[in-house]
């Protein structure tokens, strides 16, 4: 694909993705006009959004959310398609900022959990929704696929930044 031809398939989202907000110097993204679109890569991140080390995307699915703030509340709304069919991933709208040293499991404060239930052709949809923990500032989401021989997930996904809420 030349490069003219790459900017002409591209143009028609330059405006949806511009409306759903802007970023701010330190790569928070400002959750006005009704959400924020958030895109994912392959990137194993820690429950304080930093990176880990040594882990490779495993996967092919393309996951894509829109998260808000109501001021109380925030939710995703999450899809993903081109994963594997008939089967089920975990989903989980993680707040910030969270120390280092803290989990970002179910039940966790901040946490809120899911599942996306893949269905035959490779897609699913999802929404999460949880009360603001007192003092957070943002929040981002984390999709995995649990593996069966390991602690890291077989599969991962996670949001490109973190949305101001």
């Amino acid at each position: 694909m030349t490069l003219l031809a790459a900017v002409a398939v591209a143009t028609p989202l330059g405006p949806v993705l511009g409306a759903a907000g802007t970023a701010g110097a330190d790569g928070v993204k400002d959750n006005s006009g009704g959400g924020t679109f958030a895109p994912f890569a392959q990137m194993l991140r820690r429950c304080d959004f930093s990176e880990t080390d040594f882990n490779g995307p495993t996967g092919y699915a393309r996951a894509t959310a829109v998260i808000r703030s109501d001021g109380s509340t925030v939710s995703a709304d999450i899809q993903i398609a081109t994963a594997i069919p008939n089967i089920r991933y975990d989903v989980r709208l993680i707040q910030v900022p969270r120390p280092s040293s803290a989990s970002c499991i179910g039940g966790d404060p901040g946490v809120a959990v899911g599942a996306l239930n893949i269905d035959g052709a490779g897609a699913a949809a999802t929404s999460l929704s949880a009360p603001i923990a007192p003092g957070a500032t943002g929040a981002w989401v984390f999709i995995s696929r649990p593996d069966r021989f390991s602690q890291n997930p077989a599969e991962f996904y996670t949001t490109d930044l973190i949305v101001k809420i």
